[in-house]
C-alpha cells in the first residue's frame, strides 16, 4: 500500500503540457508553407517561355555566384539578407524542366519555401519589368535580315528577344529619348561575361559606372566574350558565352579612328534589344580548349620548323661553298705542280 502511495505521488510530480501547447509547437516545428499563388504564377511563366526562364535564371545565377556580386546582382532582391543565403538557396532550385513536368502534375510542394520566394523574384517579379523571349533557329536569318546585320561566322545556338515591362523607369527613359531623336539611333554590338548582363538587364546605371564599349562586328563581340560556367541542368549550356545586341542613340559619342567602336557612358542612351547565346556542353568546351591548344602548338613548331630549314639550307650552302673552293685550290694546286714538273723537265733536258 506504500509502494502504491508513492508511486501515486510521483506521477502527480510529473508536469504534464497541454494539447493547445502540443498543437502549438507543433505548429511552430513545421517549416513555413508554400506560398501556392506564387507558384501558379511561376508555372505560368515556365509554361510561356521554358527556354526564356533558364536564360534569366542563368543570368541571375552568374551574377549572384561572381565575387563581383555588388556591382553585378543590381537590384539586389529585397526579400533577401545576405548572398550567402541567397546562394545556399539557388543551389536548393531543381532544373525548370523537371521543376515544370512537376508542377504541371500538381506536385506545388517539391520546392522549399525560400525556392519558390526565389524563382518569384527572378521569373515574376523581375520578368514584370525585363523578361526574355526565345526566338526559334529557323527565325534567324529573318532576325538578321531584320536588323540589317550580317549572319555571325558561329550561329549562336540560342538567340532571345529582350521585352520590356511597363513602369519600367529605364525602358521609358530611352524611350523618349528615341522618339525625340529617331535619325540618331544605330546598332552596335556587345560582348562580356554573363555575369554583366543582369545588371545591363536591370539597372538603371552602366556597371561599374564604367563606359560600355561597343563593336559594329558581331564576330569581334564574340571573340570578346569569354566563357563563363552556367547552371547546373540549363538547356541552355553548362559553359555560355553570350553578345548583346545593343540599340542606342547617338548623340556626341566618343568613336575610335577607324569609327569602328563607340563608347556608351549614359545607361539611358542604350537598349538591349536581343541577347545571342553560345551555350557548350563541358566535353564540348574541352575539345575545344584542346584544339586551341594544337593549334597554338603547331604555331610555335612551324616557326622552329623553319629556323631548322633556314639552319640547314645555310650548313649545306657553305658545305658546298666549301667544297667548292677546295676543289677549286685542288685543280689550282694539280696545276701549278705539273707546271713546276715540265720545268724541272725542260732544265734537266738542257
Amino acid at each position: 500500500m506504500t509502494v502504491l502511495m508513492l508511486q501515486a505521488r510521483r506521477n502527480r510530480s510529473v508536469k504534464r503540457i497541454g494539447w493547445r501547447r502540443l498543437l502549438t509547437l507543433a505548429l511552430e516545428s513545421r517549416p513555413d508553407p508554400v506560398d501556392l499563388k506564387a507558384m501558379y504564377l511561376v508555372q505560368e511563366r515556365l509554361q510561356q517561355d521554358l527556354m526564356g526562364c533558364e536564360a534569366l535564371l542563368s543570368i541571375f545565377a552568374a551574377a549572384a555566384m561572381s565575387y563581383r556580386y555588388r556591382s553585378r546582382l543590381r537590384p539586389f532582391p529585397q526579400h533577401w539578407a545576405s548572398i550567402d543565403h541567397l546562394c545556399h538557396t539557388l543551389s536548393d532550385v531543381p532544373p525548370l524542366s523537371i521543376l515544370n513536368h512537376e508542377l504541371m502534375h500538381c506536385d506545388y510542394m517539391s520546392c522549399s519555401p525560400n525556392v519558390s520566394r526565389l524563382l518569384t523574384d527572378i521569373l515574376v517579379e523581375q520578368g514584370d519589368r525585363v523578361s526574355l523571349s526565345s526566338l526559334r533557329p529557323c527565325e534567324f536569318p529573318e532576325l538578321y535580315a531584320h536588323l540589317g546585320m550580317p549572319a555571325p561566322q558561329r550561329t549562336p545556338t540560342h538567340i532571345f528577344e529582350v521585352r520590356l515591362g511597363k513602369g519600367n523607369p529605364k525602358a521609358e527613359a530611352y524611350f523618349r529619348l528615341r522618339r525625340n531623336n529617331k535619325e540618331s539611333v544605330r546598332l552596335g554590338f556587345y560582348g562580356c561575361k554573363l555575369e554583366k548582363m543582369y545588371a545591363l538587364l536591370n539597372d538603371q546605371y552602366l556597371t561599374d559606372g564604367k563606359c560600355v564599349e561597343l563593336t559594329c562586328n558581331v564576330n569581334e563581340a564574340l571573340a570578346r566574350s569569354k566563357p563563363q560556367a552556367g547552371l547546373g541542368g540549363s538547356r541552355c549550356g553548362s559553359i555560355l558565352r553570350c553578345v548583346a545586341v545593343v540599340e542606342f542613340v547617338f548623340r556626341d559619342n566618343e568613336t575610335s579612328p577607324d569609327k569602328q567602336h563607340v563608347l556608351i557612358r549614359e545607361a539611358e542612351t542604350m537598349q538591349i534589344s536581343y541577347l545571342m547565346v553560345y551555350g557548350q556542353s563541358c566535353q564540348e568546351r574541352e575539345a575545344e580548349v584542346q584544339m586551341e591548344l594544337e593549334r597554338k602548338h603547331l604555331g610555335l613548331k612551324l616557326p622552329h620548323w623553319f629556323g631548322g630549314l633556314e639552319t640547314g639550307t645555310i650548313s649545306l650552302s657553305v658545305g658546298l661553298l666549301i667544297v667548292s673552293s677546295m676543289s677549286n685550290y685542288s685543280f689550282n694546286f694539280f696545276r701549278l705542280l705539273a707546271h713546276i714538273g715540265l720545268h724541272v723537265l725542260k732544265r734537266g733536258v738542257m
